[in-house]
């Protein structure tokens, strides 16, 4: 039997999916959490989890590189899950080393074919190409034994790396002496804005109306009247008989309107302010614990499961 026959049949990592093991209490449970780079560009999603059945931890993400933003081949490939961090608020998991170039590189995840010479290409494509990826590598470097606890036992599988920008709270079920009460205190600041109350629309506009005056025009009209006499002419008579041209002018008045636009009245406007002092109430918070220290001939510390010289009982 070789190697990787000896690997498929005691150490073979399981999906998460469809195992009679679930995330530990606290932890979220990231399958189908976006994967971005550091610039938020999408690079997948987290399609499955594997994990080793015997330490319970999770080893690989199983990246589905459908719909990414770099080019690279729809396919699903395995992340160690110390390569990878969550953001520190939104459901999203960041890669930040791993470039294009070493995704290409990365072999094609074959649930039914997984041996140690596949986490092998996994680790030589994540540390043999771009400067980041080949700084991680080197730093990263480790045994390559067929002996689980050995071939895990460095950075590319470190959980701790995974959840440190979102610290999991302690279980609910862990020992008193590891219990965490947080002390919270909230605190009432009193301040003012400014809000709408009231107000007043102004509006000008400019209106007409129909006035009368009554004015006294004269007119003149030329009357001319033919009178027959007879009678001797005299010299005056001769004297305006000359020829000449006589001309006679009719005038006549009209009326004349001359407006004149005149300020009849002024409207103020002004805003008269007012202070007045007000107070607020309110209620705020603050955690307080009681402690009740036993007293060491309380027949009560009797039940707390150890006997008189401290050894935990059956």
């Amino acid at each position: 039997m070789n190697s990787n026959d000896n690997y498929n049949e005691n150490n073979r990592l399981q999906e998460l999916g469809g195992s009679d093991f679930k995330i530990a209490e606290g932890e979220p449970n990231i399958k189908g959490w976006t994967v971005k780079d550091p610039q938020g560009r999408t690079i997948g999603e987290v399609d499955e989890l594997l994990f080793d059945p015997q330490s319970r931890k999770v080893r690989y993400i199983v990246l589905d590189l459908e719909g990414n933003v770099l080019d690279l081949e729809p396919r699903n490939v395995l992340i160690p899950i110390g390569l990878a961090e969550l953001h520190e608020a939104d459901d999203d998991v960041i890669l930040p080393n791993i470039t294009a170039a070493q995704f290409q590189a990365l072999p094609v995840y074959d649930r039914d074919n997984l041996t140690r010479e596949t986490e092998n290409s996994i680790r030589n494509a994540l540390a043999g190409l771009g400067a980041a990826g080949a700084a991680t590598g080197a730093a990263m470097a480790g045994s390559t034994s067929d002996a689980p606890d050995d071939y895990y036992n460095h950075e590319y599988y470190n959980e701790d790396k995974f959840y440190r920008n979102r610290p999991t709270p302690p279980p609910t079920n862990a020992p008193e002496g590891d219990r965490t009460i947080p002390i919270i205190e909230e605190n009432m600041q009193v301040g003012k804005r400014e809000v709408e109350t009231g107000g007043a629309n102004i509006r000008t506009r400019i209106v007409e109306r129909p006035v009368e005056e009554r004015v006294r025009l004269r007119e003149e009209h030329v009357d001319v009247t033919r009178t027959p006499v007879d009678r001797p002419a005299t010299d005056a008579d001769m004297a305006r008989a000359k020829e000449g041209e006589m001309k006679i002018t009719e005038r006549a008045e009209e009326p004349v309107v001359d407006k004149e636009t005149r300020v009849v009245e002024e409207v103020n406007i002004r805003k008269d302010v007012e202070e007045h002092d007000e107070t607020i109430r309110g209620s705020v918070r603050n955690t307080e614990v009681d402690i009740d220290k036993l007293d060491p001939n309380d027949p009560r510390r009797r039940n707390l499961g150890s006997d008189d010289a401290g050894r935990k009982l059956d």
